[in-house]
């Protein structure tokens, strides 16, 4: 005989608040999970393929090197006498050249400049800071001069002759500790390349959308082609050289524009969308950060820099919006504080300089029950207008609809 649940089982019943239609279930998280991994394997592959670890390799292989001279030449090289002891104890004794670099293996090889930095656990962002800029040497093959060789040799082989004495030396020590400094800035990469892997998702099914409407004027984009270890500084300090990004480029779309075509060749060159303008003359703008100015009081600045912007002739945000591409449901939590804390800072800067509140979106790969119920009611309070889970969105034909006419409002075209 079954028993009839308590009072406290019936109120905890009651209290369960009804998840909204955009929380993800489990399948669907599955889901999005393996895409991610296919992803970022894919990511892995080819930025260790465009590293040519192994044409280093040989390269290294390949150098002449008198050990004796080494030896001898050790003080001048910065390299300490027991590290060297070290390469000489192993069994079988390493070559030098796999841990230690002179000025001439750099001037005749200046793409082992990335090799030696990553053995001696550098970025090239830190290499900036201290002044010892590596990127020429890096992305063009420019051969460093005579005296700068020096100060990099000797910078290198001290770092490295810290890190033999604690780790030890073996054969493969080497590629160990390249490897592990290798993962640290992948790490980076594959944090900006998942944003902008959604990001160019969600333009894919708007442009093709709007084409075939026939209102998209201009498409704004930089490509940034092959991957590189070192991008994700690049592309966040206004310092870094910004020779991996092409010029910005601009296609002028019309009726007869193969748009299929366009977009299959923009994602493959890793395309990152600036700006989409459309023929009634709104701008759907990418991380663009605006500048609003209070009118009175402390007259205070406030910037925003939402990842969507949707901007009419007259207004500069009438819509914004915040894309969440990652797919791991721990960090669920921690996508969702980040889009409300952007999405906060502009309903304060609306506030606070006597603008029309512009209407929020939120766009997410996966929405955990917890966040989910939380969107909810940011929308039940008119903080929020509309939430769209992405995978959703990629294997439901109604919910890319609901998001797509929701999108061609928010561009000033009402349904």
């Amino acid at each position: 005989m079954s028993r009839k649940p308590g009072k406290s089982q019936l109120l905890m019943f009651q209290n369960t608040p009804e998840l909204p239609s955009f929380a993800s279930t489990r399948d669907e998280i599955k889901r999005a999970v393996e895409r991610g991994a296919i992803h970022r394997g894919e990511l892995l592959i080819k930025v260790i393929t465009s590293l040519k670890i192994d044409e280093l390799l040989n390269t290294i292989k390949e150098i002449p090197c008198d050990p004796e001279d080494i030896y001898e030449r050790r003080d001048e090289l910065n390299i300490e006498k027991s590290a060297l002891v070290q390469l000489n104890d192993a069994n079988p004794p390493i070559p030098y050249p796999f841990y230690f670099s002179t000025p001439d293996y750099l001037i005749e090889h200046p793409e082992l400049v990335m090799y030696y930095r990553n053995v001696a656990m550098l970025s090239r962002k830190v290499m900036r800071g201290i002044d010892l800029p590596t990127d020429a040497y890096e992305d063009k093959g420019t051969s460093p001069s005579q005296e700068t060789a020096r100060e990099l040799v000797k910078y290198f082989n001290g770092i490295i002759s810290k890190l033999v004495t604690v780790a030890g030396a073996t054969p493969n020590r080497h590629l160990e500790i390249a490897l592990s400094n290798l993962g640290d800035a992948l790490g980076g990469v594959s944090r900006n390349e998942v944003g902008r892997y959604a990001a160019a998702q969600v333009v894919r099914y708007l442009v093709t959308y709007w084409h075939n409407l026939g209102i998209v004027r201009s498409i704004h984009y930089t490509l940034k082609g092959s991957f590189g270890i070192d991008e994700e500084e690049d592309d966040q300090s206004n310092d870094a050289p910004q020779s991996n990004l092409k010029k910005p480029q601009i296609l002028f779309v019309t009726p007869q524009t193969d748009i299929t075509q366009f977009l299959d060749k923009a994602d493959a060159n890793r395309v990152k969308y600036q700006e989409i303008t459309l023929e009634n003359g709104y701008q759907l703008l990418f991380d663009r950060q605006l500048t609003w100015k209070e009118l009175s009081g402390e007259k205070k600045t406030h910037k925003i820099g939402p990842d969507m912007i949707s901007k009419s002739v007259v207004v500069d945000m009438v819509w914004a919006g915040e894309i969440k591409g990652g797919a791991d449901p721990a960090g669920s939590d921690e996508h969702w504080k980040t889009a409300t804390q952007a999405l906060n800072r502009i309903l304060e800067a609306a506030e606070k300089t006597d603008r029309p509140k512009p209407q929020l979106s939120l766009l997410a790969t996966i929405l955990v029950d917890r966040v989910a119920i939380e969107a909810q009611t940011w929308i039940d309070k008119g903080k929020l207008t509309s939430v769209y889970n992405l995978t959703k969105i990629a294997e439901n034909e109604d919910e890319l609809q609901r998001f797509l006419d929701n999108m061609t409002a928010f561009m000033g075209y009402p349904k």
